[in-house]
């Protein structure tokens, strides 16, 4: 078994120590090799005798032709776009394993690639002591084994996108959109639950629009965030850029929070609203957030909820099942 790319990019972080949880555990060569012909931010697994491309663009446009290979796994999959040799790859979520045993295990020509050197500095700094995302500070043992009833208390840490950076018009309108939901939601929250956890990452957009909604400097750190998160229940998230969802989602599922989100428009594996999340109508109608919340703390719903997330993210994007799934699916 072997996983072939072109650019080790922070897309594609779960697949590669998906792969290298599994090798470890099966008792396998760890196989990684450069293959320059491979499209960013995609990767190709050579497995049983076929090819299976693997598409992290968070874009629902195609990265490849599907009909090249025996499989293509798509991140941001339309619901319509689901057909044939295509499957969905669900969430895509930060993470890592064992970060230093990886790099032991890279071939040079990956290791001093300049366009893969990001991701290598961030798998050096085990500690976070360069980097405000370190691989280390993301390893899957990390997070919480089990679901912790901590009161139904809410947490929302987003950021927003400035419109005028953006020469397309559609996207100036998606991010107005988003930039709108994002900073009334924070509001309508701390406004009626005081013991929630809100505000955005504090840069020039923030604090010209919503200077009452700033977050301090170690909110920027992802360790701080995800000790945070972990003393949470109730997650609220939101499509990113492109209309589809960004890592949030996934992060609170696998830390077992029950979780409100504005319409999924995407294909996914058993994710069921009701069971898994409750949705707002629109990806505007930020006026429904209380009632959501309020329905999942009527007799502790949020931990029927979150225990769902847990044992859904456990199957379906845990590294410990990850290329599972994929071969489930191929043999």
């Amino acid at each position: 078994m072997q996983l072939a790319i072109s650019t080790w990019t922070h897309h594609l972080n779960q697949l590669v120590y998906s792969y290298f949880y599994f090798c470890e555990k099966e008792k396998l060569k760890t196989n990684i090799v450069y293959d320059k012909d491979i499209v960013h931010n995609g990767a190709v697994l050579y497995i049983e005798g076929k090819d299976v491309f693997f598409d992290f663009s968070d874009d629902s446009k195609f990265l490849d032709d599907p009909k090249k290979f025996s499989y293509y796994f798509k991140r941001s999959l339309r619901l319509e776009d689901k057909q044939g040799n295509v499957y969905p790859l669900n969430f895509n979520v930060p993470m890592a394993y064992k970060c230093h045993s990886l790099l032991l295990n890279l071939k040079r020509d990956l290791l001093f690639d300049k366009w893969s050197r990001v991701e290598v500095i961030k798998a050096i700094d085990k500690f976070a002591l360069f980097t405000k995302s370190s691989h280390g500070v993301l390893d899957i043992r990390r997070y919480p084994k089990e679901v912790v009833d901590y009161g139904g208390n809410v947490i929302f840490h987003t950021r927003l996108w400035n419109p005028d950076n953006h020469p397309d018009s559609d996207e100036k309108e998606r991010r107005i959109l988003q930039n709108e939901f994002r900073i009334n939601a924070c509001r309508i929250i701390k406004k009626n639950f005081s013991s929630s956890s809100v505000g955005l990452f504090s840069d020039d957009l923030s604090k010209k629009l919503a200077p009452d909604l700033l977050l301090d400097s170690k909110h920027s750190k992802k360790d701080s965030y995800l000790n945070m998160l972990n003393k949470h229940n109730i997650g609220i998230a939101d499509d990113g850029l492109k209309d589809t969802p960004g890592w949030k989602i996934g992060e609170y599922l696998l830390f077992g929070k029950a979780v409100i989100t504005t319409p999924l428009n995407i294909s996914l594996d058993n994710f069921k609203e009701g069971v898994n999340y409750e949705t707002l109508s629109t990806r505007s109608s930020y006026l429904e957030i209380p009632n959501k919340i309020e329905s999942l703390l009527k007799n502790k719903k949020y931990l029927e909820v979150a225990n769902a997330n847990k044992e859904w993210s456990n199957h379906y994007i845990h590294p410990q099942n990850y290329i599972e799934r994929i071969r489930s699916i191929i043999i």
